[in-house]
């Protein structure tokens, strides 16, 4: 499947359903109108002053994941993620803020309406939301839409034996949801200290039970959610608009592992699995903990659907450094966790955003050194940023080999395109994947000329064409297959 990707997490609904509301006849609905905003298949290609606007505020206003661009890039799957925005996004915690200007900063943040963050603001019900961008995708699901004489579809699944991946004009969806807030809890704003523990459990049943069950779910988000702590997420602008409380203390509570129970019960087949992205460390760890008591019996596949690499071994003890140039923040993932993810057969998908991708105050030495050692090809600005993905799944690799283990066999695209990221500058969309390959196999053909390269196990001394494949199309078509 040269040229081909499968994506584990992206936005696609986020700004289509949210210009949605601008018009109450229009409300939650997808139109089969590409050319329509609120359509799931309106393209927005982004012009200069909007990349421009990026590069300095970090602010992302065009749609990089729409399913026009997803197939003209030759997207095989993409797995969607439903997210009901947080009342945190939109509401400051001590004001009401339904003001006009906090309307226009937060949609300037977001990219969706200021109908939409109004609706939001006033919102008292995660989880109707939840449904309503649900039926959202439901609407046109197997519905041919047709743009410049083409016909075109995209096909929500129940099971990955329904997936043709030798299929023209067809994006296979499978629905993933990012932040168990969706189930009702983390309500503070609205005056609800303690969430309703049974109608909190009752909407992760509605869930399991949906003609399209999530194939996982991310337990934490942006916010405190009563379940889970959570990581620090947003810089720049973003930061300054929106604020978080993170508390690094916080782990698993009794009702987030209820949640997390129920979600990995297997009874007729339903699991969910979890998604650890945006989980803090002792959530994390306490998770890993919790499986191995739990489901001793069991090889519960350890899953980030969007991370990076931080650098460091593990958290709590040594912590320390044994890779440099990585954004150390712990929203990304240490070392040690690579490898309980390699051991369950998990898989991590490598986030597209700079400000996780690499610590911005080393990432111009580290790419002046490496170009060193790095054959000139294609574009400047695409060479040196698929770099900087190539960097994460090597070092991977390079971690994994070292432990005796395959090197190469969770490495995955988890763009989180749409999802209020700063996309690598030259990445400005899922329509740039589709020449990624190229780039990346140059990087892998320079690492496999190199002493380490050359000295990698047996096991994983494989051709460079092999390892991008594996990393755009193999290891996640492997993973949906063996768990969906």
């Amino acid at each position: 499947m040269a040229g081909s990707f499968i994506d584990l997490h992206c936005h696609p609904s986020l700004k289509p359903y949210g210009n949605s509301f601008k018009l109450n006849s229009t409300k939650t609905q997808n139109s089969p109108d590409p050319f329509c905003e609120y359509s799931i298949w309106f393209q927005q290609k982004p012009k200069l002053f909007r990349k421009v606007l990026n590069v300095f505020l970090q602010l992302t206003k065009w749609r990089q994941s729409d399913f026009s661009s997803a197939l003209n890039a030759d997207a095989k799957v993409i797995v969607v993620s439903l997210y009901p925005l947080e009342k945190g996004m939109v509401v400051h915690h001590d004001a009401d803020d339904v003001k006009f200007t906090g309307r226009l900063m937060r949609n300037l943040a977001t990219g969706i309406s200021m109908r939409r963050v109004r609706h939001l603001q006033r919102m008292k019900d995660y989880f109707e939301d939840l449904e309503n961008e649900y039926k959202y995708f439901k609407q046109l699901n197997d519905t041919t839409t047709s743009l410049k004489g083409d016909d075109r579809k995209f096909v929500l699944i129940k099971s990955a034996a329904e997936i043709d991946y030798s299929a023209k004009d067809v994006i296979y969806v499978l629905l993933s949801i990012e932040g168990a807030h969706v189930f009702n809890c983390g309500l503070q704003l609205e005056g609800q200290p303690e969430p309703d523990e049974g109608e909190v459990l009752r909407n992760v049943d509605k869930v399991k039970h949906w003609d399209f069950r999530p194939f996982f779910i991310g337990l934490a988000h942006h916010f405190d959610n009563q379940l889970c702590g959570f990581s620090k997420s947003f810089s720049g602008m973003v930061a300054n608009l929106i604020k978080q409380f993170p508390n690094p203390d916080q782990g698993l509570t009794g009702l987030g592992i209820k949640v997390i129970d129920k979600l990995l019960d297997n009874t007729q087949g339903k699991r969910i699995l979890i998604d650890l992205k945006h989980m803090n460390p002792k959530s994390r760890y306490e998770y890993y903990k919790h499986l191995k008591e739990t489901y001793p019996g069991e090889n519960i596949p350890i899953l980030v659907s969007h991370g990076a690499l931080n650098g460091m071994l593990e958290p709590f003890t040594h912590n320390y450094v044994i890779e440099e140039g990585f954004n150390a923040k712990d929203i990304n993932f240490y070392f040690d966790e690579i490898l309980k993810i390699e051991v369950s057969k998990g898989i991590f998908g490598i986030q597209l955003d700079e400000r996780r991708i690499y610590d911005v105050e080393t990432h111009k030495d580290i790419y002046k050194n490496a170009k060193k050692h790095m054959t000139k090809f294609g574009r400047p600005l695409l060479r040196k940023n698929t770099y900087f993905i190539w960097r994460q799944i090597q070092h991977i690799a390079t971690y994994l080999d070292n432990l005796g283990k395959n090197a190469w066999d969770i490495q995955a695209v988890g763009s989180d395109y749409d999802g209020i990221i700063n996309p690598l500058d030259g990445l400005w969309t899922v329509t740039e994947l589709k020449d990624i390959d190229k780039y990346l196999i140059h990087h892998a053909r320079d690492f496999l000329k190199s002493n380490r390269g050359q000295h990698l196990q047996p096991k994983n001394q494989l051709s460079a064409e092999t390892i991008v494949e594996k990393f755009m199309t193999g290891n996640a078509k492997a993973f949906i297959e063996r768990n969906f």
